[in-house]
């Protein structure tokens, strides 16, 4: 698999989780979904990658 399925994997596994551990907190509109779905999205884009790179040694 390529880089870039990698890092798509883990921003789409990086949203599930950021949206699931808002809700777990009890937190719930617009601004939140925002904040915690762009901010699980990058951290799992960016270890995607970085489990790539790790996988090719």
């Amino acid at each position: 698999m390529t880089r870039d399925t990698f890092r798509t994997v883990g921003a789409i596994t990086g949203l599930v989780v950021g949206l699931s551990l808002m809700s777990l907190f009890g937190l719930g509109g617009i601004v939140y979904a925002a904040i915690f779905g762009a901010g699980g999205t990058v951290i799992g884009g960016i270890s995607g990658e970085r489990i790539h790179d790790r996988s090719q040694r």
